[in-house]
């Protein structure tokens, strides 16, 4: 292609247009990021001086911003570290982004490399590897700032080694389409050993028939390591494969340990509704009931009362669903789905005037909210504490917030002391609880955001999608279970036996959509451990 000189002029005014823009948002990020910090200072300030303990004062601030702004609170967290970093120890760092010749991503590259550096070091080093990131991106920034550390200070990268293998961590989070993202932070030599036994695993116990590409067979063998089975199966499908019979019989295969909300309608196959997956999001109907295959489930219907017997020792596992619905458990155990009639309790005043809430109870709180009900929070309603909307007296339990499913509401570690700091009256925060369970979170300065319990949109869906052949897509083929799904599938059955008519099972044999509901079902897959309410602190 040759360019003239016209269109030669026009693309040197568009980059260097593009260049001023980059700048100009460089700049605002900086004045961004200083206000976040100057909030989070001003609200640690009056909370320190109201007696709130070092270690949490000023942690909300992050939530107000996440309201104000409509951004995650993570990521709210992550900027004021980095401004926080650049207020203290990085002048020169924060100088080129006030000015707009360093962006936020070599910011955050100069300030996550030298996070666990000494004050001396970071004063010798920082004018220079900031006047270095001018000129470089951010990766080769980083590269070049640890170069530098070791050979300023062999002896100390040590130390900082083991600070940063301190901070290792393992989190999975959701995808838009379906699938989940893996982010590690490892030890060098063990980072480097997991990724050798996966690509040891995809090599040897696989033939070149395989259909898979070496990628995916590095993933397929982590989910192996992770399964317990330890043994990718190859898929060339071949009888004289010559991995086939290799080595040792693979062990079973565990069962996913996971809990999903989904209506028993789709998990019957009379819609195609998405479900949800605790701590991940939604997912496919199709995949809703994969999971379902190998699972126990429980009946919660939406005429469970409010209270609870005074029994802690329930051997079902709670359920995380609202309203009618079955609690399930994916772990492969054999044992038969248990009638919700012979399991039903009676209502019993005394479980309401105990701090800690009854199975039944904490099962259907947690259903309705299906994670923490603090704006932007994604922690899934199995790790939250059940916290007293109106709050338990402990000295006389008749006087206080009682016990049952209108006054418990899920939320994570950090929330619920957040609603015990505004229920005392030191973080100006409000926290107002309404009827129909949504939650009115008001921030010191007036902004205000309202949650919705999450687990009920997707166990009593409004919207009815009709399964895949009333569409006119092709059935998707079925993945055939590892072990006998008769327990599941006869209950299954008998739900759709009690609440259907006949015409509607016909409807499901046919999956043909022409039906009506009679009575909103609901099913919950699960096999994470129940955990009561825990004190705020």
């Amino acid at each position: 292609m040759v360019e003239s000189a016209d269109d030669m002029l026009a693309a040197a005014e568009v980059v260097e247009r593009l260049q001023v823009v980059h700048s100009m948002i460089a700049m605002a990020q900086a004045e961004e990021i200083g206000l976040m910090t100057r909030l989070y200072r001003l609200r640690r300030a009056q909370q320190l001086a109201l007696g709130v303990g070092a270690r949490y004062a000023g942690e909300d601030a992050a939530t107000e911003i996440g309201i104000a702004l409509r951004v995650s609170q993570r990521s709210a967290d992550g900027l004021i570290g980095v401004g926080l970093g650049l207020a203290h120890r990085y002048p020169v760092t924060r100088a080129g982004f006030e000015a707009g010749r360093l962006d936020l991503a070599r910011v955050r590259a100069i300030s996550d490399v030298l996070t666990n550096t000494s004050d001396d070091l970071v004063a010798a080093l920082e004018p220079r590897i900031a006047a270095y990131a001018e000129t470089a991106e951010p990766q080769r920034v980083r590269r070049t700032l640890r170069r530098w550390l070791l050979e300023a200070d062999p002896a100390g990268q040590a130390a900082r080694r083991k600070a940063a293998e301190a901070d290792r961590y393992v989190k999975v989070t959701a995808a838009d389409d379906g699938t989940a993202q893996v982010e590690a932070v490892l030890p060098a030599a063990g980072g480097q050993a997991l990724y050798e036994r996966l690509r040891e695993m995809a090599v040897t116990q696989c033939c070149g028939r395989d259909p898979r590409t070496s990628s995916q067979r590095r993933a397929d063998a982590l989910v192996a390591l992770a399964d317990g089975s330890g043994q990718l199966t190859c898929r060339c499908g071949q009888p004289d494969c010559p991995r086939g019979s290799a080595g040792d019989p693979p062990r079973l295969a565990r069962k996913a340990l996971v809990q999903v909300g989904v209506s028993a309608e789709t998990l019957a196959g009379l819609r195609d509704n998405p479900a949800l997956l605790a701590g991940f999001g939604a997912i496919d109907a199709d995949l809703a009931r994969q999971i379902a295959r190998h699972a126990r489930f429980t009946i919660i219907t939406d005429t469970d009362t409010d209270t609870d017997t005074d029994t802690d020792t329930d051997t079902l596992p709670a359920a995380t669903g609202t309203g009618s619905g079955a609690d399930a458990r994916a772990d492969g155990g054999t044992s038969a789905p248990v009638d919700p009639a012979a399991t039903a309790e009676k209502p019993s005043v005394d479980s309401e005037l105990r701090y800690r809430p009854g199975a039944r109870v904490a099962a259907r709180v947690r259903a309705l909210d299906g994670g923490c009900r603090a704006p932007g929070c994604a922690v899934p309603a199995v790790a939250t504490d059940l916290d007293h909307q109106d709050r338990f007296d402990h000295a006389n339990p008749e006087n206080g917030g009682r016990t049952v499913e209108a006054n418990l509401g899920c939320r994570c570690r950090r929330h619920h002391r957040l609603k015990t700091l505004a229920d005392n009256g030191v973080n100006g925060w409000q926290v107002l609880h309404h009827p129909d369970r949504t939650v009115e979170w008001r921030t010191p300065t007036g902004g205000s955001v309202t949650t919705t319990p999450e687990g009920a949109k997707f166990l009593f869906p409004r919207l009815r999608v009709p399964p895949l052949s009333a569409t006119g897509f092709p059935d998707v083929e079925p993945v055939q279970p590892l072990i006998d799904p008769g327990p599941v599938t006869n209950a299954m059955t008998e739900l759709v036996h009690v609440y259907c008519t006949p015409a509607q099972r016909r409807t499901a044999r046919t999956r043909i959509r022409a039906h009506r509901t009679s009575k909103p079902i609901a099913s919950l897959t699960r096999t994470a451990t129940q955990r009561d309410e825990d004190p705020p602190f």
